[in-house]
């Protein structure tokens, strides 16, 4: 009905511009001869061919003939032509008009088609640029349904399948433009057959809407559900073929996001399966001899019943050492499991740094009664907010790793400084250090610098060290010494002026 009513409107532009001219001519006919007020006409006649097309151009050459002959051609207010003259002008007006009538028509109609492929190919454009940021399928999914809105002004739905393999609606919330009134058992038969149904085809053509198979590489993905506002889409060889292709990219994109989705599961997959495997090969190594140790020590008490009485403290103590390693071994595990999960809060509290190295040192009393271990604090340190306990378990792993790699006897040195910008604490030991290349790995879990060495260690205490220091909001490297061995350094920011305490309140143990 539009379009019927826009050509009656073009066809009255044929009359209109002839009859504006006449007017125009009419005033000065008596200056103009026959051939310029034929030109006039021919004009208006290539004006409304480029502005309207061809029909509208030959309604206005034939009004233009008329108009010359009634106003100016003798016998005048006569459509009688009595000049041989004019009746040659007018029937070279005809043949000049229609020519360039046609040819303004062909020029027009192409340059509508180029207009016409550059819309699409801009359409096409900016549906491939947004696809080509989307990295999930929902993204991909939102961007299709704006897109394929924008271009063929229906409301519309991508169906992809459930777990089921039934068809159903996305997760992500519907769009203004998405169509909800899907018949999802057509739906899937379409999926299934791989064929276009409702509107305008043959299968269920009294359908509001055309179902339009997502066919990727690897097979089918989805349907897509368009309302139609015009089926002459699915007719026009053009309109199908671009309706095709922005199916065709959706489709692709769609796949390549679930790929990449596929991808990274399989990613975690194997990142978890690896970890666990290192898991089983750390704990297996390192419970094989406690336990060995134990379960021979047990045996010749259980068996033995002469030994002497230095002979069963000894096999009690080492059945002791043994499981406190084993119970220490534990421990590692369970904390970086609990840190991980982010199920440790922290307890910050106002405490003297000294304090906290005292309580580390005072843990490890055994195994450093044999180590010179040099402290260097200058009196009066200002308070840090911290959670001690943490903290003293970042200062005990750094030293058991110092009295572990570094020969026996040899000092360990701890320094502890605060600044304007925080706390910063050294541990250094006098062993062989770390090459470079590995400084940065050390901290990552289950990785040892020696794994065959006698020291043994699932590789997780300076995960934890890292994982806590963090926590709070520092950081932690490692470093080697000028004269050899290494050093761990942590540096914890202050997140606020500490409070004034008294030199009583200092000596308070933790």
């Amino acid at each position: 009905m539009a379009g019927r009513v826009l050509r009656w409107l073009n066809g009255l532009w044929g009359v209109a511009v002839p009859l504006g001219l006449t007017a125009l001519d009419w005033p000065v006919r008596a200056l103009l001869t026959p051939g310029n007020i034929l030109l006039f006409y021919l004009l208006g006649v290539f004006f409304v061919a480029i502005s309207f097309g061809l029909w509208p151009s030959i309604i206005g050459l034939l009004t233009s003939v008329a108009a010359f002959a009634f106003f100016f051609a003798p016998p005048i207010f006569s459509f009688a032509i009595a000049d041989p003259e004019n009746l040659v002008g007018v029937s070279v007006m005809l043949v000049v008009g229609i020519v360039t009538s046609k040819l303004a028509e062909t020029l027009r109609s192409q340059t509508q088609v180029a207009e016409h492929r550059e819309r699409r190919a801009s359409a096409l454009y900016r549906l491939s640029k947004a696809l080509a940021e989307a990295r999930l399928g929902t993204e991909v999914i939102a961007i299709g349904v704006q897109h394929i809105q924008a271009e063929f002004g229906g409301r519309n739905t991508l169906l992809l399948p459930g777990p089921d393999g039934k068809l159903c609606y996305p997760d992500a919330p519907a769009l203004a433009m998405s169509w909800r009134g899907a018949d999802l058992g057509l739906a899937q038969w379409v999926f299934g057959h791989v064929r276009l149904a409702g509107r305008g085809t043959d299968n269920n053509a009294d359908s509001p809407a055309v179902y339009v198979p997502l066919q990727g590489g690897g097979g089918m993905l989805g349907v897509l559900v368009l309302e139609l506002a015009d089926v002459r889409l699915l007719h026009v060889p053009e309109q199908r073929q671009f309706l095709d292709t922005f199916v065709g990219q959706i489709a692709h994109s769609l796949e390549r996001a679930q790929l990449a989705e596929h991808a990274k599961l399989a990613t975690l997959k194997m990142q978890e399966e690896t970890l666990r495997n290192s898991l089983l090969s750390s704990i297996s190594h390192d419970l094989r001899t406690p336990l060995a140790t134990i379960i021979g020590a047990a045996s010749t008490l259980e068996t033995d019943g002469q030994l002497a009485e230095a002979s069963r403290r000894n096999l009690a103590a080492a059945i002791s050492e043994e499981a406190l390693r084993m119970s220490e071994l534990m421990v590692k595990i369970l904390d970086m499991a609990r840190l991980e999960a982010g199920e440790v809060v922290l307890n910050r509290q106002w405490y003297a740094p000294e304090e906290i190295v005292g309580s580390a040192l005072r843990r490890l009393d055994k195994k450093l009664h044999a180590r010179q271990v040099n402290v260097n604090m200058v009196d009066g340190l200002a308070l840090v907010q911290v959670d001690a306990v943490l903290l003293q378990q970042v200062l005990v792993n750094l030293l058991d790793n110092a009295a572990k790699y570094s020969p026996a006897g040899r000092p360990i040195d701890i320094a502890v400084e605060t600044q304007a910008q925080g706390l910063t604490i050294s541990v250094a030991d006098n062993g062989p250090g770390i090459a470079p290349a590995l400084q940065d790995k050390v901290f990552e879990k289950f990785f040892r610098l020696h794994p065959e060495r006698a020291q043994g260690g699932v590789g997780l205490g300076l995960s934890i060290c890292r994982a806590i220091v963090g926590a709070h909001g520092g950081d932690i490297h490692v470093s080697n010494r000028r004269g050899g061995g290494a050093m761990f350094q942590i540096h914890l920011p202050l997140l606020s002026a500490p409070p004034t305490i008294t030199p009583e309140e200092k000596g308070l143990p933790l």
